[in-house]
């Protein structure tokens, strides 16, 4: 039993939990004894009262009803909604503050929807919220005048608060900062922010930063349109994650500066638009594993450049959108990198990737409306390209394991799409997931290599892409269904997971139990739908809306 539970509990999903529980008798038999439900994505939908209410209509698992009202009676971390304007999803609710009389226990993530309260009510409501000793997570937050709940460790605040910020006046227990108002006009004093920070957000800050502002441990920091130099030694050397993103105005002239032509080679005079302390800084941190950097077009009206010679050689991640008249990236990326995600940038594989060096990335994204052969030196595992319509074939990369193809294809030959760079299809292919671009002049007639295990067809109708699953395939997603009548191919029928996305952020998952019944298993919007069904109605279950 402890074995079971111990596998069980590295499963994180519902629906693989209740296959679980099926694999024989006595593991059934004993569910009770074993079996709680994930309820991350389970809420209790109680408005207006702290009772909890399984309102869960369309969980058709009679056996086990008993295991999702335990699972969630034992819920830890709910979510309490306090405001006129309701949500689909919450575990609380209260649109009138003076119902609420104390915060349950098991709340831990508190957020505000509205601001049509009197001061009464507010002192009423931070008075409660102090109060409590199992919220951990503020959001939206209005005013730190009435004091904050010593279990804090997430406080975002809310649009409009303007309070000065004074040492002492943030827990010692704050964890996440985020001050999301771009309006914030206050300056941050050196010793303010405390020592227990891990995670600040700090946009549109007019002031200089000063030493000492930003703690020692801080780990993630991300700032928007700051216009100044960055001193050294200002950002602490813990950090492993940072953020520079969303100018929406010029840099100050005086802290561009430009490239000497002949130092890459190129015969214009490109400038940098990031400072160059900003540069030095960056190169500075020892610790740093990801660097984001959005610059929009609003900004950029030159010819500008990115030196990749900067990036420090711990770095794993790098997220660089550069949008504007033409932004070009040179200089080398450092080996040490894994996820790569590149937007509106200009490169050369050869000389950013230089062949002398080995590189080996799980993610590699880019935007291009043709796909660049990649050299040798370096091994993908999951590569996305997206892009305008692609009229030629596109030639997918050998030895890549998973590949997403976020554009449109025209023409619908069967030399559509060239797997392996070969042109065959057969078990030397590498490729194993693979999610379909849209096919603009109807089904293709391409065939898909039997290796693939899991096809995401993407906007493609259902209907239309059912003449290419390949008989080994395990999972299936799709998107989108017409309401006419369709006959299932065997190949579907074979498959043990199929998932449906019906919208951008709902899903129904369908699990083959075996050679005659399925699992139907959802959770959207907090609410749960499940039942056990004969194979003879799978097309029905299909056409879910």
């Amino acid at each position: 039993m402890s074995l079971l539970i111990s596998q069980l509990g590295q499963k994180t999903d519902n629906i693989d939990i209740i296959c679980f529980s099926l694999v024989c008798k006595r593991w059934y038999n004993d569910r009770d004894k074993y079996l709680l439900f994930n309820t991350d994505r389970i809420d209790l939908l109680s408005l207006n009262n702290i009772d909890i209410n399984q309102n869960h209509n369309h969980f058709k698992l009679p056996s086990y009803n008993n295991i999702l009202l335990k699972s969630i009676q034992s819920k830890t971390k709910c979510k309490l909604f306090i405001g006129k304007i309701k949500y689909n999803t919450f575990d609380y609710h209260y649109d009138d503050v003076r119902n609420l009389k104390s915060i349950p226990n098991n709340v831990s993530d508190i957020y505000f929807t509205t601001n049509e309260y009197t001061e009464d009510d507010m002192e009423y409501l931070y008075r409660l919220i102090s109060e409590s000793q199992s919220v951990t997570k503020l959001n939206r937050c209005k005013t730190l005048k009435y004091g904050l709940p010593k279990s804090i460790k997430s406080l975002k605040y809310e649009y409009g608060v303007d309070e000065p910020l004074v040492k002492g006046l943030l827990p010692n227990s704050l964890e996440v900062l985020v001050l999301e108002d771009r309006n914030f006009k206050q300056e941050i004093p050196p010793g303010v922010l405390p020592d227990s920070l891990r995670k600040l957000y700090l946009p549109n800050y007019q002031y200089k930063i000063q030493p000492g502002v930003l703690p020692n441990g801080l780990q993630k920091f991300s700032m928007d349109g700051y216009r100044h130099e960055i001193q050294p030694g200002l950002l602490p050397s813990s950090l492993k994650s940072l953020g520079l993103t969303s100018y929406t105005s010029e840099l100050r002239e005086y802290l561009r500066y430009s490239f000497n032509p002949t130092t890459f080679g190129d015969s214009r005079e490109p400038k940098s638009y990031l400072p160059i302390s900003w540069l030095h800084a960056i190169s500075s941190l020892s610790n740093l594993r990801s660097l984001y950097i959005f610059i929009p077009l609003s900004s950029r009206h030159d010819t500008t450049i990115f030196n990749l010679n900067y990036l420090p050689p711990t770095l794993e991640k790098l997220d660089i959108t550069l949008q504007g008249k033409e932004s070009i990236l040179k200089g080398t990326m450092p080996t040490s990198l894994k996820r790569i995600l590149l937007v509106d940038c200009q490169f050369k594989f050869d000389e950013i990737f230089p062949e002398t060096l080995q590189y080996h990335l799980e993610i590699f994204y880019f935007i291009n409306d043709s796909f660049i052969p990649i050299p040798p030196n370096i091994k993908i595992d999951s590569l996305s390209v997206c892009g305008e319509t692609i009229k030629s074939t596109i030639s997918l990369p050998s030895g890549v394991r998973s590949i997403n193809l976020y554009m449109k294809s025209s023409g619908s030959d069967e030399n559509n799409i060239d797997f392996c760079g070969d042109g065959v299809a057969d078990q030397r292919c590498s490729l194993r997931e693979l999610r379909l671009p849209t096919f603009v002049d109807g089904p293709p007639k391409v065939k898909l290599p039997k290796t693939i295990e899991y096809l995401d067809i993407g906007n493609n109708n259902l209907n239309d892409i059912l003449h290419l699953i390949p008989s080994t395939l395990n999972t299936l997603v799709f998107e989108n269904q017409s309401n006419n009548n369709f006959s299932i191919p065997n190949t579907i029928k074979s498959i043990n997971n199929i998932i449906y996305r019906f919208k951008s952020y709902e899903t129904l998952s369908i699990r083959k139990l075996d050679n005659n019944y399925y699992l139907l298993y959802s959770e959207n919007e907090g609410r749960l739908r499940s039942q056990i069904f004969h194979q003879s109605k799978l097309e029905q279950m299909l056409k879910f809306r």
